[in-house]
């Protein structure tokens, strides 16, 4: 009866925290900052990085944009935005500044794309909507394939929300007797990718595809301006302000602990305080799988967001970021920093289409139906939204957001200390 009772203590405490401050949230990084709502095609929503399948020696990068295109839509929201354009960001020595930066921009036609920063410049073909199969370019070893896929993002926001607003003790997943089977929320939904394999010593710039350590983060620009970055899941979502969060998208991570770790903190203790309220005396914070960890440890950790790789370790969740990671069971077991969590999950544990074994590895994007068109999850406006085209996730999701950064921040520090 343990783990139901911390996870109810936990959801209820994250719909009601009094985290004032925080008025508009989305999940993980799809539409988290009133740019992003605005600017669709330049909001990046997932990151993953992950060694290739076909070559212990190749570096997987693909970048989500563009979230929740209902299939109906492939064809209006499912091509590139010319006036867009992505940048990865590398930094090898660790000083946060980039040593490579990779430019990810449209041709004139809309029918190609041009990766410049890293030797010769690479055109590859889009795919566009509709295609059969997916259109890879090979130059030099260097892989792309850019064009709709399915949300590789899979969570029970069904279940999550109904505990939001009636908890109790779960017997499926998150959800009640009664509520239903656990199902993905983000199914049947597609977005745009791009999707890079290169050796991984290009991103180093080492001689082994087995040493090596970089800090990376993406970020994207319409006409010139700072639309949005991405870098550990949520962190703009769940420790910024809402009246600062365009503000950090348009920042740099070499500014972040003097703009925002205080911040991140605040927010990060009065999350545990209200914890300790609601579990009292009895339950005490004693560490979680990770063991226990200061609110200034974990705002650290956090700020300034950047992933880390370090290429002599398994490179997959925190350590880098497989599509097939279950990110939320993660951090639902360690969040509360509190004794044994594991075992709590949302029983969503995978896609609700398979990965792909080989590149582009992001399954194919869903197709419109002639009868019971899907269509995204119905996840709030949080008072951004001017019509039924476009979705943003409720407040209800800043536990999902709470959730992920607090586990980036756990298994970061746990890696530092080694």
């Amino acid at each position: 009866m343990k783990k139901p009772l911390f996870l109810l203590a936990g959801l209820a405490l994250f719909a009601s925290a009094g985290l004032g401050s925080l008025t508009t949230v989305s999940g993980a990084d799809h539409r988290d900052s009133p740019l992003n709502v605005s600017n669709p095609t330049a909001d990046i929503n997932d990151v993953y990085a992950f060694r290739s399948t076909d070559n212990a020696n190749n570096l997987v990068v693909a970048i989500s944009v563009n979230p929740l295109i209902a299939p109906s839509d492939n064809n209006t929201r499912g091509r590139f935005d010319q006036r867009v354009q992505y940048q990865v960001h590398l930094d090898r020595n660790g000083d946060l500044i980039d040593d490579v930066t990779l430019n990810i921009r449209m041709t004139t036609q809309s029918d190609s794309l041009i990766i410049e920063g890293a030797g010769t410049p690479i055109t590859a073909a889009i795919t566009p909507p509709g295609a059969t199969a997916p259109m890879i370019t090979n130059v030099g070893g260097v892989k792309v394939f850019a064009g709709l896929r399915d949300d590789p993002f899979f969570f029970d926001l069904t279940g999550f929300q109904g505990f939001i607003a009636n908890p109790q003790v779960p017997a499926a997943g998150l959800r009640p007797a009664g509520a239903g089977a656990p199902a993905d929320a983000f199914a049947g939904t597609n977005i745009l990718a791009i999707v890079m394999e290169l050796p991984v010593t290009v991103a180093t710039g080492g001689s082994s595809a087995n040493s090596g350590t970089i800090r990376a983060w993406v970020s994207s620009t319409r006409d010139g301006t700072r639309i949005d970055r991405m870098a550990i899941p949520a962190i703009n979502t769940a420790l910024i302000p809402s009246a600062q969060k365009d503000a950090f998208n348009a920042a740099n991570p070499i500014n972040d602990a003097a703009s925002y770790r205080a911040t991140a903190t605040t927010t990060i203790n009065a999350l545990r305080g209200a914890v300790d309220k609601l579990f009292g005396v009895s339950f005490p914070q004693d560490g979680g799988p990770l063991g226990p960890l200061s609110a200034d440890q974990v705002g650290a950790a956090l700020i300034p967001d950047i992933v880390t790789i370090d290429f002599s370790k398994a490179v997959q969740f925190p350590n880098g970021r497989r599509l097939q990671d279950d990110v939320i069971d993660a951090a639902l077991g360690v969040v509360l920093n509190r004794g044994d969590a594991k075992g709590v999950s949302d029983a969503v544990n995978a896609n609700d289409k398979a990965f792909l074994t080989s590149f582009p590895y992001l399954a194919e994007p869903h197709q419109a139906a002639a009868a019971a068109p899907i269509r995204p999850p119905s996840t709030g406006d949080a008072g951004l939204m001017d019509d039924g085209t476009l979705w943003t996730l409720s407040a209800a999701m800043l536990a999902v957001a709470l959730v992920l950064g607090a586990t980036g921040a756990y298994a970061a520090v746990r890696n530092r200390a080694r």
